[in-house]
């Protein structure tokens, strides 16, 4: 029986005696690892994450608690490197037990998590891409005002001068009127949103962005409950996927010890309503609001750069909707992200997109 449930993982499941020789290995074992009887062999981790396995299976048959090691390199099937967690559990089973004393062996499970790492590098490229243009965006907000002063001034100048200084002032005047373009030009690129992207169904985009986040749940034993309503049924621009995920990720910061996320849709008068609800660290009234300030981290140093939530109310701003945040009752936090749906169908009137 449990050779079957083993078999049935998605991961990679070895049971390994003490002596560190492997009694068996499921099908997915056998598809991503190298072929080998040794433990220390199959799974070479290299001498940056070197694993003593002797110590290690007599502390473990000794009564300590499993270990895990996270985001370590792995030589796979066909020599192939992979980024895998490893956990290591002792477990009581009879398979092989001629080979076992009294039957104890240890589990293995090796997880290939090479796409959890791909996102989280690709969100955390997006937030410095954010921060870059946040930052522009101020700087140019900021010069917007000073150089309309001085534009308002030579006009002045202009007027009350003579032919002479108008031959200086004239060029002058031309080239504030090229920087203010630029500056212009800075706002546009800093709100790449305001431009019209593709539309997809809510649910799809719910279901991609909860499929991308999974992996990462996964490794923190956070639970990921959706709970959509068939009757919420419309299209959303395709950045709102950027919403849903900085939103999952922003929940799953929040419960680094595991916890649980649910996620729910429902119908509105004039959309959908997505509740995104955790059981993480919880936020204060203060800080409910706070959040959504540009570069307001309630993260440790280094950790994050505070413009995640910000990107996604200034996107949801342009859709037509909203987000808010506030403290869950039963503790951790709500947030509530509110949108308009569109028909899949172009109404009366208007053109189809293409």
């Amino acid at each position: 029986m449990l050779t079957g449930i083993l078999d049935a993982l998605a991961q990679a499941a070895l049971v390994v005696g003490r002596d560190g020789e492997i009694v068996f290995r499921n099908a997915s074992a056998k598809s991503m690892l190298p072929e080998g009887d040794r433990v220390e062999l199959v799974l070479d981790l290299g001498s940056d994450h070197h694993i003593n396995w002797a110590a290690g299976m007599q502390a473990l048959a000794d009564g300590a608690p499993g270990v895990a090691h996270r985001n370590v390199r792995l030589a796979g099937q066909g020599g192939r490197q992979l980024a895998v967690d490893v956990m290591v559990r002792p477990i009581e089973c009879g398979i092989a037990a001629g080979k076992l004393r009294d039957g104890a062996c240890v589990l293995v499970l090796v997880e290939e998590v090479s796409s959890r790492i791909s996102m989280e590098r690709r969100l955390a490229a997006g937030e410095r891409l954010a921060a870059t243009g946040s930052l522009a965006a101020k700087v140019a907000h900021e010069l917007n005002n000073p150089l309309d002063g001085v534009m308002r001034y030579l006009g002045l100048a202009e007027r009350h001068s003579g032919p002479e200084a108008a031959r200086y002032l004239g060029p002058a005047r031309n080239g504030l009127m090229r920087m203010a373009q630029i500056i212009r030009g800075l706002l546009d690129q800093a709100r790449p949103w305001q431009v019209a992207g593709e539309r997809t169904g809510v649910h799809r985009l719910l279901d991609e962005a909860v499929g991308v986040m999974q992996p990462r749940a996964h490794s923190l034993g956070i639970a990921v409950i959706c709970d959509f309503d068939d009757r919420a049924q419309g299209l959303v621009e395709g950045s709102v996927f950027q919403v849903f995920c900085n939103i999952i990720k922003n929940s799953l910061d929040a419960m680094p010890g595991g916890g649980r996320l649910k996620i729910s849709l429902s119908p509105t008068r004039r959309g959908c309503e997505v509740l995104f609800s955790d059981s993480g660290c919880g936020m204060s009234d203060g800080q409910a609001e706070r959040i959504f300030e540009p570069f307001y981290t309630t993260k440790a140093p280094g950790e994050g750069s505070g413009l995640g939530l910000a990107l996604c109310r200034e996107i949801l701003s342009h859709l037509g909707g909203a987000i808010t945040a506030e403290p869950n009752p039963t503790g951790g936090a709500v947030f509530r992200v509110q949108l308009p749906l569109h028909s899949p169908w172009p109404m009366a009137g208007e053109e189809k997109q293409e």
